[in-house]
Parts: structure tokens; C-alpha cells; sequence
């Protein structure tokens, strides 16, 4: 599998790195980016990076900081860190934090850049972990490079496979339970990465019960709001819809999570807390749809990400299956002013949509194969061709 490169460092940086470095010396590698301290142990829960690159000086913390977190935590400690630093303060780095495979004095050449990657990569396997969990023959396995995310979860729910769909992602993979092709939901061992955006939700329910829930959770996958509710200690009363939406939010991880292996283990043998959990309506499009919704733009890798120069235009299957889809408002009044002529950013003036928002249209839309998006420096076919 493709080697996953973590760059924390401010946007343009970011990007010129991927785009001067990696994809110029290491088209191989995925690139993830975090602009700040706090995204970047999010990324770090999301995708276990074969490396780091840091700068010393981050908007929210500095370099020592999260280096000192890496240095404690057992999954990311071994994880080689190339730190970019002033001058001046190269020296305090050196020998301080055992993660740190190279310093580079900023502003660092492109070329110096790729000579320590390139040093620090160097003989390190590109093959990632077998997923844990397998009991037997699997329905189907794959990795992203080859089939979609909406490849792999059609294929599930036209076959009506009942069992789990894995994806390895970091630690822990992510569990997508289906029944009869159905989705029930997804969940994951790492409470942190599913918890993410709970703090609000969890304000009311004793501390003690969540940190029981918690362990249960990296014990067992369990989700922690339906642990809860057999507690009773979750005053929501619509469980079931809460853990579904969690668990489309854990799931847009993939979609910025680089290339990524997955395989489909059938099984009727339920634990507890999947055995009577009711199935949803949507099907696989539709599904996907409410999973990317929570994708920011800032986690998509700057090679993926929409030019507002560019022109989104309807794939051959694109206008049919969008009939199909449980669009919000923007998206469609977005989906409704595509026409392969205009910009992305004249469509979005025209209808009134900001242009953040039609980027992240247009992402999803790319992601479920409705539209094709061509850059601005694409070349322009003759009529007729």
C-alpha cells in the first residue's frame, strides 16, 4: 500500500510540498495535511502517517508541544518526524524528542526537502497491517487505488451482504455493519476518532458512565451512545439516529484518508449491540452522501481539491443518478445551474451559493461519480470529438 505523508504546516506550504516534493519525487505517497496543532492529532488518530513533516512554529501551539505529545502516545511514538524550524532554534531540537528523524533550517529548498524524505523513507515497507478481527474467508477485499469507497459499498448492498465491511484506517479500522445490504451503522475502537464531535451531546450524562462506555468501546467497537442508552445513562431519546449520524461522520475519515485497504467478512452471528439495531432506508448513494457532508474542505488533499476555475460537468450517469439523491438545499441549487460551460465559480454567483460551499459540493459530487470537473488548465477537446 501507498505510503501516507502527515504535513503540518500552514495551507500554501502544505500544498507546495505536496505538489513540489511528493508529487514530483514520490508520486507514490499520499499527502495529508494539517494546519493546525489540534487538526493534526485528529489526522493522527484518522490515518497512522509512515511520516511527519512539522513546522516548529504552528497557529496554535509550537513544534515542541506536539512533538512532546507524540513522543507519549504508543501508536504515533515511532512515527519519524522531518521538523522544519528557524535557525536559531535547531540546536534545542536536537536530541530532545526521540521521533525526530531531521531538522531542516527554514526556509528549507524543495530539493533539501526531498533529500530527507527520500533519507528517512529509505528502505521503510510500504505494506500496512492485516486487519485484525478476520474469522474466515472474506466476500470481497480491495484498496481505494483500485476500487472507490462507492465501489465497495455498492457492491455490498447489490450482493445483500449481511456482515461487516473493515477498512483499515490508523490503529483501529473502521466497521461498516450491513444487513441484507442494508446499512446499520459504522463504528470503530478508537472512541477518540468516533467521539470527535460529542462534547455537547455527552454534557448531560454522567462522567463516570462515559468513561465506563469509553473503555467498552475500544474493548468491544461498541458505539458509546448505545452503551449509554442500555444504561440509561443518555438522555436523547432518538439513540438510533444519533448513531447513525456519528457514525457517517467516523466514516468521512476515508474520503481524506488517502488509499486505504478494506474487506467485506459475511457473518450472522451479530455481536449484542448490532443484533437489534433497525437498518436504514437510504441505499449506498445516499448513504455516502450524509457520510461526506462532514468533510471540511481543509482535510481534503490539496490535489483533490475543486479549482473554482474549473468547469463541473455531468457524467454520462451523472443527471440519473442525481434524481435519485436527498439533496439539501445548496446542493441543489447547485446540481440544478451545472452545465459543463461555466465555472465553478460563475455557478456559484449565479445561484447564490457561497464559493466554500460549491467546493464541497462539487467534492461530494466528483465522490459519487455524478460529475467529472475539468481544471482551468485543461485542454479544451474540438467540437465533435
Amino acid at each position: 500500500m501507498a505510503q501516507k505523508i502527515l504535513v503540518i504546516d500552514d495551507p500554501q506550504t502544505a500544498a507546495d510540498i505536496a505538489e513540489n516534493v511528493f508529487a514530483r519525487h514520490f508520486p507514490g505517497c499520499d499527502v495529508l495535511v494539517a494546519s493546525r496543532g489540534s487538526d493534526a492529532f485528529d489526522r493522527l488518530n484518522a490515518a497512522s502517517p509512515d511520516l511527519v513533516i512539522l513546522n516548529d512554529m504552528l497557529p496554535d501551539t509550537d513544534g515542541g508541544a506536539v512533538l512532546a505529545r507524540l513522543a507519549v502516545d504508543p501508536f504515533a511514538a515511532n512515527t519519524p518526524v522531518l521538523l522544519l524550524a528557524d535557525a536559531a532554534r535547531t540546536n534545542q531540537f536536537n536530541g530532545k524528542y526521540p521521533n525526530i528523524a531531521r531538522v531542516l533550517a527554514k526556509p528549507a529548498t524543495m530539493d533539501a526537502l526531498a533529500e530527507a524524505v527520500a533519507e528517512i523513507l529509505g528502505g521503510k515497507a510500504g505494506s500496512r497491517r492485516m486487519l485484525p478481527g478476520r474469522t474466515g474467508g472474506p466476500a470481497f477485499t480491495g484498496h481505494t487505488g483500485v476500487i472507490s469507497l462507492r465501489q465497495a459499498l455498492h457492491m455490498a448492498q447489490g450482493d445483500r451482504l449481511t456482515g461487516v465491511l473493515r477498512f483499515q484506517l490508523g490503529r483501529n479500522p473502521i466497521e461498516l455493519w450491513m444487513n441484507a445490504g442494508r446499512f446499520l451503522f459504522a463504528t470503530t475502537r478508537n472512541f477518540q476518532l468516533y467521539c470527535g464531535g460529542s462534547p455537547v451531546i455527552l454534557s448531560a450524562t454522567n462522567l463516570g458512565l462515559i468513561l465506563e462506555s469509553q473503555l467498552n468501546q475500544q474493548m468491544t467497537g461498541c458505539p458509546i451512545f448505545l452503551f449509554l442508552s442500555v444504561r440509561n445513562g443518555f438522555p436523547h431519546d432518538d439513540v438510533v439516529q444519533i448513531t447513525r449520524d456519528h457514525g457517517q461522520r467516523l466514516f468521512s475519515h476515508l474520503f481524506t484518508a488517502g488509499r486505504i485497504s478494506f474487506e467485506f467478512e459475511e457473518t450472522e452471528n451479530f455481536p449484542e449491540y448490532v443484533a437489534n439495531f433497525p437498518a436504514a432506508s437510504d441505499d449506498a448513494d445516499n448513504w455516502i452522501l450524509g457520510a461526506l457532508r462532514h468533510v471540511k474542505f481543509e482535510q481534503i488533499a490539496p490535489a483533490k481539491r475543486p479549482d473554482p476555475n474549473g468547469s463541473p460537468a455531468y457524467t454520462r450517469r451523472g443527471y440519473d443518478l442525481i434524481q435519485k439523491l436527498k439533496l439539501n438545499d445548496v446542493e441543489a441549487r447547485f446540481a440544478s445551474a451545472i452545465n459543463g460551460a461555466e465555472s465553478l465559480q460563475v455557478l456559484a454567483q449565479k445561484v447564490g451559493v457561497p464559493l466554500g460551499d460549491a467546493l464541497l459540493v462539487v467534492h461530494r459530487f466528483q465522490e459519487l461519480e455524478i460529475v467529472d470537473f475539468w481544471g482551468s488548465g485543461s485542454l479544451a477537446l474540438p467540437s465533435g470529438s
